[in-house]
């Protein structure tokens, strides 16, 4: 047999092992070819179709690059390095791919369907918008398209459009992945909770084993204080993935809800071993042990979080008040001005900034942030009281009441507030009686000028 005919007889093999899912033996198969026969474009392709199966998205995108070397013009390499690309977060580079295959083929319309991913997540919704509207001249009802630019949509605050891009594509093709837990995820956005579980239930009624979905359904059903069912859904992850670190994070979270400190630490401490950037595990066990008063602890863990690269906003948010509790201003100011970064109408980030501020004893700072957060929320009650804590500080008594007045005409009965208007009718008699000799002799030596 010749070295070609032993090639293609690889190849034949390689296929009828890729159809029955025996993606192991089909890849040692295509790179035997290969090692022959080094070029054929249509067997890299190959090669990379089925690395993607085994999702080694990397290898996959240098087979489909070695596929055009060969073939710079072929259109379903370039699609599929550009789709690599998107799974691998190179947002540029896929939209590169599929710009080529446009200048190739206007028609082909995925082109502009997989260029509405990388520009959402660009935060280039416009183009994303503008690749969805060109998709529609060549294929209107593609459930691909419409599931794309939902996510833009959702990505906006866009609810209600959203919702109904990802309701035709049920209309579409109603066994279309994902769809489910995207409308779930509007209807939890807008708080409607049995909804967003009824659509959870449904994607996992037609992929039982999806990880992600469990997870969310859990976290939905914590946030709808079902707790115990949050955990069996947690459980169901782990046996299907043991170490799945965001499984015993959200168990560590429920324990910690029970009192159980110490099986909520495990829990951490398992998470932080297996991924030591998860995002709010540190947070997690500053809380415990600041609760357990072991103030060294507490501190390095605060400090530890914080450093962190990536933090989400509300974790971020905890994080800061967790550190002006401890004292550690400076540290809470950075965690309240990294959630700013990301969104600078956040009114907690700005009132928790103003908090670090006036206890810092920079008034001025203080003042403006509480001002920032009343433009974002002006009934924000807790601002207001800290407007009139400040220029009681600055003994501008005038200001002091018409800052507590504003929070008295929202919150007439609250306690708190009824005690800073007790110290500033206090401290202003007092600041009148200690000046009223100066006042006096003032009055009296312009009197005797006259």
């Amino acid at each position: 047999m010749s070295d070609w005919q032993e090639a293609e007889r690889r190849i034949e093999r390689a296929h009828d092992l890729y159809e029955r899912g025996k993606w192991e033996e089909a890849l040692f198969e295509l790179k035997r070819a290969i090692e022959i026969n080094p070029h054929m474009g249509a067997w890299y392709f190959n090669l990379g179709l089925t690395l993607d199966m085994m999702e080694r998205h990397e290898e996959a995108l240098d087979a489909y690059r070695r596929a055009l070397e060969i073939d710079p013009q072929d259109i379903e390499s370039l699609s599929a390095a550009g789709t690599n690309c998107n799974r691998l977060e190179r947002y540029r580079d896929a939209i590169s791919y599929f710009e080529r295959v446009e200048a190739i083929d206007p028609n082909y319309e995925s082109s502009y369907c997989n260029r509405i991913v990388a520009y959402t997540e660009l935060d280039e919704h416009d183009r994303a918008e503008e690749m969805f509207y060109i998709a529609r001249q060549y294929k209107e009802k593609c459930p691909v398209c419409l599931y794309n630019i939902g996510v833009s949509l959702y990505a906006r605050g866009r609810y209600d459009r959203a919702l109904w891009c990802w309701q035709q594509v049920l209309e579409i093709d109603a066994d279309y992945p994902q769809v489910h837990a995207r409308i779930a995820d509007v209807y939890w956005a807008k708080n409607q909770h049995s909804e967003a579980r009824r659509h959870l239930m449904e994607e996992l009624r037609s992929d039982p084993g999806n990880i992600d979905t469990l997870l969310d359904l859990g976290e939905l059903l914590m946030e709808m204080g079902n707790n115990g069912s949050a955990a069996e859904k947690f459980r169901q992850v782990l046996d299907l993935d043991p170490e799945n670190c965001s499984a015993h994070f959200q168990l560590g979270v429920l324990a910690q809800l029970e009192g159980d400190s110490r099986l909520a630490l495990d829990r951490f401490k398992f998470v932080l071993r297996h991924d030591p950037q998860f995002v709010g595990a540190h947070l997690k066990m500053a809380q415990l042990y600041h609760r357990a008063k072991n103030r060294a602890e507490t501190l390095y863990h605060a400090n530890c979080e914080l450093a962190q690269p990536e933090i989400d906003d509300h974790t971020l948010l905890e994080l800061g008040s967790l550190l002006i509790d401890l004292g550690q201003l400076e540290a809470a100011k950075l965690a309240m001005r990294r959630v700013l970064k990301n969104s600078d109408t956040n009114a907690d980030a700005h009132h928790g900034l103003a908090v670090a501020c006036l206890i810092s004893g920079d008034m001025d700072a203080g003042i403006k942030e509480c001002k920032e957060t009343l433009k974002i929320q002006p009934k924000h009650v807790l601002a207001m009281s800290n407007l009139a804590m400040a220029y009681l500080n600055r003994r501008d008594f005038a200001r002091a009441r018409y800052w507590l007045g504003e929070a008295l005409d929202i919150a007439p009965d609250d306690h708190y507030l009824r005690q800073i208007s007790n110290r500033i009718r206090y401290e202003s008699l007092l600041y009148q009686l200690r000046h009223w000799p100066s006042a006096l002799a003032n009055w009296l030596r312009q009197k005797s000028r006259h």
